[in-house]
């Protein structure tokens, strides 16, 4: 059972079960298969999986290709699969795959290429944490780069600060334009 609701228009499903493209902000928009998967915005696709959702009438022209559980809440947003990933209120972002990484509100234009539990916060913008495990960037840490590692952390107001990789490193508050090599 999929359903396509009233004012979908020009959408499509193309197989799996319980899937749904729902209400008016939903048109052009399509899921090709999977299971569960909920679809609420105009020329947006969800490729399968599981339980993955495209949520808000502003989340258009965003892609989920597959995994399960991921949600986007903006518009031309990407997750490539995974688990639990989540692009909230940040547009113009992207999660590659991996589990349990978050790009938050108003970090936008932001990155996340995989990895377990990534976080980047809100404000953030223009931000990316290529990998790894536990990593953060801070809210208003704006263009700001982990390479990847283990529980590397930018703090809060430290923009355009760079941690290659490495585990525990971090760049303190108001530590903009600062770089860690690795470690």
């Amino acid at each position: 059972f999929n359903q396509i609701q009233a004012g979908s228009y020009v959408s499509s499903i193309g197989g799996g079960q319980w899937n749904v493209i729902a209400g008016n902000s939903a048109t052009y928009s399509t899921i090709a298969g999977g299971l569960n998967n909920q679809l609420q915005s105009s020329a947006s696709i969800i490729g399968g999986g599981s339980y993955n959702q495209i949520t808000g009438g502003n989340s258009y022209y965003s892609t989920i290709a597959g995994g399960y559980e991921n949600l986007i809440q903006d518009s031309y947003s990407i997750i490539g699969g995974g688990e639990y990933n989540q692009i909230l209120t940040a547009s113009v972002s992207t999660i590659g795959g991996g589990q349990f990484n978050q790009i938050q509100t108003n970090a936008y234009d932001s990155t996340i290429g995989g990895g377990y539990n990534n976080l980047v916060q809100p404000r953030a913008y223009y931000s990316t944490i290529g990998g790894g495990i536990l990593n953060q960037i801070q809210a208003d840490s704006d263009e700001s780069i982990i390479g990847g590692g283990y529980q590397n952390l930018i703090n809060t107001n430290s923009e355009g600060g760079t941690i290659g990789g490495g585990i525990n490193n971090q760049i303190q508050y108001g530590a903009s334009y600062s770089a860690i090599g690795g470690g």
